[in-house]
């Protein structure tokens, strides 16, 4: 039997209505179930904005979870406003531009993002694969295995970059590609065929580590 998203999105939304009522801000859908990229062992990325959060909220909704069918794939980000009002703007681009909304809004959750909220975006997410790509190749004792957590977050930041450039969020990979050039064309293949990235050879994965930090070198230097 297929899993079937909308309906568990809808039996989602129902239960978080009633567990939380007024105090419900915003549900929403984020990462490859929001894109459309999906496969079967993809996670289910929630976004949960309430007026207020507690562990007894995160009581309430550990419960909700656990007793939605397929719950072992539920993950996400949960918040009260205050907190959201207050987080740090480069990363509430990714927030906003990624989640597709199921209920409520994000009006008035947020002040409006500005360009150089999305500048930061792209340096500190830049800034941040780097530290992990060196990390992972000095001390990790097999950095292959590292490869593809790593390319997959080439992607948000080449999002970022197109739409600090263009003023377009493009969401899928596949529509990003043709879109880039260059280095940053071969970084998006690359996080593309990430999972091929399990059976290179040493000199292969010297290769890929070396365009990885390269490029988020370049994105530091001129961002």
């Amino acid at each position: 039997m297929n899993f079937q998203i909308e309906e568990w999105l809808n039996q989602f939304i129902q239960k978080c209505t009633i567990a939380f009522s007024d105090r419900l801000c915003l549900i929403g859908l984020q990462g490859s179930y929001g894109r459309g990229e999906a496969t079967a062992d993809s996670d289910i990325d929630m976004v949960v904005i309430l007026d207020t959060l507690d562990t007894n909220d995160l009581n309430t909704y550990r419960q909700l979870v656990a007793s939605m069918p397929s719950s072992e794939k539920a993950c996400g980000f949960c918040s009260g406003k205050q907190e959201l009002l207050h987080w740090p703007r480069y990363d509430l681009f990714q927030l906003l531009h990624d989640t597709r909304v199921l209920y409520g809004s994000f009006d008035g959750l947020f002040p409006s993002l500005q360009q150089q909220d999305v500048q930061d975006a792209i340096r500190i997410g830049a800034a941040n694969l780097y530290h992990a790509a060196c990390h992972s190749y000095l001390y990790n004792k097999t950095p292959t295995a590292s490869l593809s957590s790593l390319y997959k977050g080439t992607f948000f930041i080449l999002q970022a970059l197109h739409f600090y450039r263009t003023q377009q969020y493009i969401s899928q990979k596949q529509e990003l590609l043709p879109l880039l050039s260059g280095a940053n064309a071969e970084i998006l293949e690359l996080c593309i065929n990430r999972h091929e990235t399990t059976y290179y050879s040493p000199a292969e994965t010297e290769e890929a580590y070396q365009k990885l930090i390269t490029w988020c070198s370049r994105l530091l230097i001129i961002s």
